[in-house]
Parts: C-alpha cells; structure tokens; sequence
C-alpha cells in the first residue's frame, strides 16, 4: 500500500535518528573523549551555566516537552485509538474503485431470445472465440425465424455484428456495479481505466494544494477537509449519470487521497513517544488497512449492488468529522508560526489527561523555547532559501536524486498494477481481491526485518526485481488457475516488500535541509507514474499475457538503480548538500549489514594528498584523526596510540584556549600526552 511522506514525518525521524546515532557511537558522542577533554568540558559548563539555568528546568526540544507532559499515556492511547481507522478510510479511498468498476462475465444481450434460459441462448446467439464466448460480438440472424424452427444449435454461416441490444452480465455469481449500469464494455471499455487515470491526476495538485493549507492553516484543517471530501465524493458517486460526471468525482477524490491519510498519520506519530512511533504506524496500516481490503470484496457481493456499497463505506469516514475535537494540532506547526501560547495549550491539555503534574516553569520554558524556534527557522530560511532545483546542482546529489525518483516511481507503478491486476487472473475476483490485500501484513512485517539485515539497497533491488521475475513466471502458468494464482501473489507480495522499501529509501537519501522538497517531489513524480497502472492492467483486452509482460519487465529493470544509491543503513544521513557530495562513495557495492560493519567499507586511500579513512559513518572527510577505525586500534596499538595521542593533544589545545584563559595551553596538552601514552603502554 502506498506509504504517505512528508516534512513533518520527516522532523519526527530525525530527531529519532540524530539520536540513534549517537547511541551507536556514529556522532560525535562523549565516549571518544579524552578525560582531559572531559575536565575541560565539565569547567567549560560550569562558567558558562548561569544561576537561573541552574534553578529552573530547561527544555531543549520537542520531545523534551513530549516527556515531561507523557509520551506514552491515556492521552496518546486515546489517539492511537481515533487514528486506527484513518487506515480503513485508506483502503476505501484506493481499493473500492476495483469492485466499482469490475466488469463481472457478460455477453451480448438478445431481446428476441429472453425467454429461453441463459444458457440456451448464450450458446445460441454468442460466437465462441479463443478465450470461449465473445463478449462483444453476436450472431445476426432472424431470430423469429429460428425460434419457429425451434433451433438450438447456432448456424456457423450466420453473420457475426457488434452488440447491438446492449449486454447481459452475470450478477446472480457477481454484484452490480458501475460498469453494468453504464454498459462500460467493449469499445467503451475504456471509461474505467481512464477513471482510475482521472484519480491519480487528481492526486497531484491535490498534494500541492493541501500542502500549502497544511503549511499555512494548520495540520487539522487539511486533515478535516481531506477526509470530508473524499467523503462526499464516494457518497454522491452513485448518484452519477453519465461519464463525465463521474470522472469529475474520482478527481475529487483523487484530490483527498494523499493528505486524508498522511496528515492524521503524521499528527498522531508526532505525539507518541519515540520507542512507540514504529508500532502505531506500521501497525495501522498492517492490521486495520488489511482489514479494509479483506472485508470490502464479501461486503460489496453480500449487498450484490455498487451503491449500498459506497453509501456504507464512505459515510464511516464522517468519523473524521471529531478530528478538531480529538486530534490537537501540530505542536511543531505552531512553533513554527509563533503561536507559543496555543502550543502551551496543547502540552497543558496532554499533561491533564495523561494525569501528569507538571511545573509552570517547565510551560514557561517551552514557551521561551517556541519564540527561539520561529525565530531561529526565520533567519535560516533567510539565509539558504533552498528549493528542489539544489537536488540538481551538484553531480553526486543529482545523480541520488534522479535514481531514487526513478526508483520510487517504478516501484509505485508496480506496486499499484499488481494491486489492479486482480481481474486479470482466471480466478474468483472476491479470493484474489481478499488476498492480494491481505499479503498487506506479512510484507510489511517482513520488510522491517529485511531493511534491518539486508539494508535498503540490495532490500530495493531484490524485491523490485522478484516482483517482475514472478509476474513473467506467471505467463506460461496461465492456463493453470492455481499456479498462476500463486505466482501473481507472491510477485504482489514482492511488491508491497518493495513499497516499503522505496518509501522509507526516498526519506533517508535526501539531505535534512532538501528532504521535505525532496521526497515531496519524487512522492508527484510517483503519482505520475500510477497514472498509467490502469492502462497496463487494461492492455489485457489487446493480449492477456501482455500486462504481465509489462509490469516483469518493469519490475527487473526498475530495480537497477537501487543498487547505485548510497546505503543509509546504520550511517548518518546527511544534513546538508555539502554532504552529499560523497556520500556513500566510500561503500562496498556488494555489501549489506548482516556481513558486519567491518566488512562495509573501501581501503583507505589517498586522495588529493590527503589520506581518507575507510571507517567513515556518513561520508567522505579528509582528516584522518576523526575517523580512526576501532580494528586498527586493536590491531596496532602503537600506532593507534599515537593517533590518539595527537587527537587528544589537538583537542585539549583547543578546548583549553577557549574556555580556560588561565591555564596554560601547553600544560594541558602535555597532560594529556602523558595520559593517553600510559594507556597506549
């Protein structure tokens, strides 16, 4: 299922990342300070901590804030509660239109032979063709004539014309839907695919529109708004009468569909404690999206009609109608437009129903701290004014740029052609349908374990590539319902693996002060790309193999460029464009993180004169004492000695003339030399 991206998941990850980093020693943590460095940081704080700081409580950040009103209580069980079924409203919104506009079995309609029984006039009426009855052609004949004669048995010399009474279909095995209402068959066949078209063109301003409201109203309204019109659209569908008001209808919806999930989903992440975030959000979409799927195709054939179904699945999104009431605002928004006090009372509300109490210092503080972050993102916006055309300017970032937006818009276009080809297979359409989206769960508990131990890279590149190697599989197997029907589903599983990869891989590439543009844009240029998954699934009316054809080819190929994007796996992602400049050059091609960190970069080289260590955790530096490989400590100690002696006599130098005026530069070093040489001893 497609995953949702924005800036705002972007800020929550990575202050959990920044911290991850540090944990694993990657930053620039204390543990590889000298006890020189130590004494000189401890006095450093001493002068400069002034009383006041010392007395009252101090909040640095957000989640500062977060832990002292309650990460994890009543409140954000409460939240999680509301936001589960913003995930059912999900498959609503993507999934239904398949059962809206599947063309159940049907052939051309006699008026002439309705009162035999449907068999006896398909069989007398209908030519058969390679896939067995013509679904569009009829045999022209004077049929009173052959009623007298009492016939029942076609004459193969009778003239075969198009459809001329219109079509019957089977309803009494399948259910009503748009498609037999309007006749959307044969040279009119077109009209649902175009729809499904309509929905993704929707998609695109309808990003950039609740974007900017998000931006400048506020996190709620856009969520409220999203929902309500998408509401609105799937309840007055069935009131449609002719294609283009039903086209006007799926680009309504279209328009709802990326921010009616991603704003609650980002809202509801925002509040939840750090160590929680991956739970609440993977196990919306894992359960309750899979439950939207599994049950849609059974509730549509119990009703038997397409309109009591959308009356009941829509009208349950007036739930989101709670959403000012339930869901506070973003608490990051508000900072960022300097409206402190209405952030206090967020974080006051948070506290009473979380049961915490709470100083008012600690709400001043914040308060203090909204100010110094408006103020701080006002100069910096000032100051760089970047926007999506940096991503272009440099080689190493261009090239990141362009892969990750072909890789993610490929691997879109697949996920969501599998997600359609359902009807393509030989096969009960309400089976393949409950469990095509049912695999929902087991791939998304998969790939949180792959990207773990296979890394993004080879994750992307393996399960892009499997998906389209099973689609072909499925070509010669077609003549056999169940073995076509396995393949279909593993390359459908391969698929949602390979969706949870790109969503999390675009994320992670991009540079912290590009990364909300960045993923913005290859999130459009992805929706572009679904644009054409209705066609290929519709190409089966030229060649039933042929969409097959397709998405395997697109699949293996579409993998390539995963492989020639850096591994963000256990590095730090970079934070500006300068670090992109190399980032990830330093890799091993073949390597993934179940072969150890040891095993993951280049031997240390020597470029433009200046040596470049291997060990490098985010990207290419040329100071060889910051980047002392642990195993070359271990294995030479002398020689790692006396690189750690340098780094400590570098600096406690340093330190020591900016912090400590009266104390002799030069005494502090050699302090420190006789440190590190007895340990090096």
């Amino acid at each position: 299922m497609p995953k949702v991206q924005s800036e705002n998941w972007v800020n929550i990850s990575e202050t959990n990342l920044d911290k991850k980093e540090d944990a694993s020693g990657n930053g620039n943590s204390k543990s590889n300070a000298t006890p020189a460095d130590e004494d000189i940081d401890a006095h450093k704080s001493s002068v400069c901590e002034s009383p006041e700081e010392k007395k009252s409580p101090h909040i640095k950040d957000f989640n500062d804030m977060l832990q002292a009103v309650g990460s994890w209580g009543r409140f954000q069980i409460g939240l999680t509660i509301f936001f589960f079924p913003f995930n059912l409203f999900l498959g609503y919104v993507y999934l239904s239109s398949i059962l809206i506009n599947f063309a159940p079995p049907h052939w051309c309609k006699v008026n002439e032979l309705m009162n035999l029984s449907m068999d006896t006039r398909i069989n007398l009426s209908i030519p058969k063709d390679k896939d067995g009855y013509s679904k569009c052609t009829v045999y022209h004949t004077n049929w009173e004539q052959v009623l007298e004669e009492g016939l029942t048995e076609p004459d193969p010399t009778w003239t075969q014309i198009a459809c001329y009474d219109g079509w019957e279909y089977d309803i009494e095995n399948y259910h009503r839907t748009i498609v037999t209402d309007f006749d959307w068959v044969c040279d009119d066949a077109w009209i649902p695919a175009f729809s499904q078209a309509m929905f993704f063109i929707g998609a695109i301003p309808g990003t950039l529109g609740f974007g900017y409201m998000s931006d400048h109203y506020g996190r709620v309204p856009a969520t409220l708004v999203s929902n309500m019109l998408a509401m609105v659209s799937g309840l007055v569908t069935p009131f449609t009468t002719n294609m283009a008001s039903f086209l006007t209808l799926r680009f309504l919806m279209g328009l709802s569909f990326e921010t009616m999930f991603s704003s609650p989903y980002i809202l509801t992440l925002e509040y939840v404690d750090e160590s929680k975030r991956t739970l609440v959000g993977n196990l919306g979409l894992a359960l309750f999206l899979t439950i939207s799927g599994i049950y849609q195709p059974w509730l549509i054939k119990g009703v038997g009609d397409w309109k009591p179904f959308s009356w009941i699945i829509f009208s349950q999104m007036a739930l989101a109608a709670a959403v000012p009431w339930v869901m506070p605002e973003s608490s990051r928004w508000l900072m960022s437009q300097g409206k402190s006090d209405k952030a206090v009372e967020v974080m006051r509300r948070i506290a009473r129903i979380n049961k915490k109490e709470v100083p008012e210092e600690v709400f001043e503080s914040f308060r203090t701290l909204c100010t110094k972050e408006q103020e701080a993102e006002g100069s910096e916006n000032k100051k760089k004014n970047l926007t999506f055309l940096d991503l272009f300017r440099h080689k190493n970032l261009r090239k990141i740029t362009i892969l990750i937006i072909i890789l993610w818009m490929v691997t879109a276009l697949v996920f969501d052609s599998t997600v359609r080809n359902v009807e393509n297979l030989n096969f009960s359409i309400y089976i393949s349908f409950m469990i095509s989206t049912g695999l929902e769960l087991p791939a998304d508990l998969l790939s949180i374990i792959g990207l773990e131990y296979m890394g993004r890279r080879w994750s992307a590149f393996l399960s892009l590539g499997l998906a389209g190697l099973f689609m072909l599989l499925t070509i010669p197997a077609l003549g056999n319902v169940w073995v076509a029907g396995v393949l279909s589903m593993m390359g459908r599983f391969c698929a949602t693996y390979a969706m949870n990869t790109g969503f999390q891989f675009t994320v992670e590439v991009m540079p912290t002060e590009l990364r909300g543009q960045g993923t913005a844009l290859a999130s459009i240029m992805s929706m572009a790309a679904q644009i054409a998954s209705p066609y290929i699934v519709f190409s089966a009316s030229i060649d039933p193999t042929l969409p097959f054809y397709l998405i395997g080819v697109l699949g293996i190929l579409g993998a390539i460029p995963g492989l020639f994007l850096p591994e963000t796996a256990g590095t730090n992602l970079p934070d500006t464009i300068e670090e992109t400049h190399q980032y990830g050059r330093l890799d091993n091609f073949f390597w993934f993180p179940l072969m150890g960190p040891k095993r993951r970069y280049k031997i240390s080289k020597e470029v433009g004169g200046k040596v470049i260590s291997s060990e490098n955790k985010a990207y290419m530096k040329t100071n060889l004492e910051e980047n002392i490989p642990e195993e070359q400590s271990e294995e030479k100690p002398d020689e790692s000695g006396k690189n750690m002696q340098d780094k400590s006599n570098e600096n406690a130098q340093n330190k020591s003339a900016e912090t400590v005026q009266n104390k002799s530069a030069e005494t502090v070093q050699n302090k420190s030399a006789e440190t590190v040489q007895i340990k090096s001893a």
